[in-house]
């Protein structure tokens, strides 16, 4: 009986130890999962430090291409337009025709006119025999002083005509080539504004001839900035619309004078374009050698993130990602000038950094 007694004892403390054991496991587990999910959400990065660099000292503008060289078309002459030879965007060579007039009209004046001085010129031709022959009667005294008068202003009138005959003639011929218009450039046509049929008036503008070969870069330099700008200076351009590509120029022209309204001085850098990719009226980003260099703090560029104009880099701090806004400069050798924002020595976080939110946990994997 007695053992019995002791068996049925051993019951509750072997359920006691059980549901001991389940609550240790079930524990361990919770803890594990805890572990694994900390582990889940910590980012593994590769972190540099902010460094000073050496860098030769540029300065920076944006600024309009424009043509280096450009002529204004229009016609010397009024007429009807017969023909129009170029679109706009098409090459052409100095003396191309580029629109033709309706020139009836001054091939007749040009018959007229011709035969107006052939008559004068016959004219001519019979005054001056008449006074060979009355100036060597007058010499002998068989005429009078009168009657040689009379044929000296004759032969002073028939050569007026001839004079006037053959001014005219000139015009008309020079009306009827200025039926043709002509490039004085080599370029390419931009701004046509003209069209078969049209009347055209004297000098009215009907296109541009723009010679891009090569091109200008003109930019708006500031009076604090105006003595460390020389001719001859080098400067690399670039283009959002062209990226990847740098253009070389040099500082050709700079205007003595500054505008009345902004107070800046207009500056032109030129630039060899004979692939023709750099167009008038493109935007675009000049930077501007000094030859002068000096020390500033810079980070890898697959450090910045960017948002609305504004630029960050994540901080690595103990276990977590530190977002900071910085001011950004130039890029050297694929660093990133830091204006404001870092210090010296200050480990910036460069990869993953699209995915990584402020405080974010993360471990350093370098």
């Amino acid at each position: 009986m007695q053992g019995k007694w002791k068996k049925w004892l051993w019951i509750p403390v072997m359920l006691v130890l059980a549901f001991g054991l389940f609550k240790v496991s079930d524990y361990l587990k919770k803890d594990k999962q805890v572990d694994t999910a900390s582990d889940l959400s910590t980012q593994m990065v590769e972190a540099k430090e902010a460094v000073k660099v050496m860098k030769e000292e540029t300065l920076s503008y944006t600024g309009t291409i424009e043509a280096a060289d450009e002529a204004v078309i229009s016609a010397k002459i009024a007429g009807r337009v017969s023909q129009v030879n170029v679109e706009n965007g098409a090459a052409v060579a100095s003396g191309t025709t580029l629109v033709s007039l309706e020139s009836q009209e001054y091939i007749n004046a040009v018959t007229i006119n011709r035969a107006i001085q052939q008559k004068a010129d016959v004219n001519l031709s019979t005054v001056k025999a008449n006074y060979q022959r009355i100036k060597t009667l007058y010499e002998s005294g068989a005429v009078s002083k009168k009657d040689f008068e009379d044929i000296e202003v004759s032969l002073k009138l028939a050569e007026a005509e001839v004079s006037s005959a053959t001014a005219s003639l000139a015009n008309a011929e020079e009306s009827l080539r200025n039926c043709t218009v002509s490039s004085p450039i080599g370029g390419v046509v931009a701004d046509r504004n003209v069209s078969t049929g049209q009347v055209l008036s004297p000098g009215a503008p009907i296109m541009l001839i723009k010679n891009i070969s090569d091109v200008y870069m003109v930019i708006s330099v500031e009076q604090k900035d105006l003595a460390g700008i020389t001719r001859g200076m080098e400067a690399v351009v670039t283009l959002d619309s062209l990226p990847g590509r740098k253009f070389t120029g040099t500082v050709e022209i700079i205007n003595p004078s500054a505008n009345k309204s902004a107070r800046v001085f207009e500056t032109k850098i030129k630039i060899n374009n004979n692939d023709n990719l750099l167009k008038p009226g493109m935007f675009a980003k000049a930077e501007l050698k000094t030859g002068k260099t000096g020390e500033i703090l810079a980070v890898p560029q697959n450090a910045l993130t960017g948002k609305e104009g504004m630029f960050f880099v994540f901080t690595a701090e103990g276990d977590k990602a530190n977002r900071r806004q910085v001011e950004i400069g130039q890029v050297v050798d694929q660093l990133v000038e830091i204006k404001s924002g870092l210090t010296e020595g200050q480990k910036v976080i460069v990869t993953n950094v699209n995915k990584l939110k402020d405080q974010d946990s993360i471990k350093i994997s370098n």
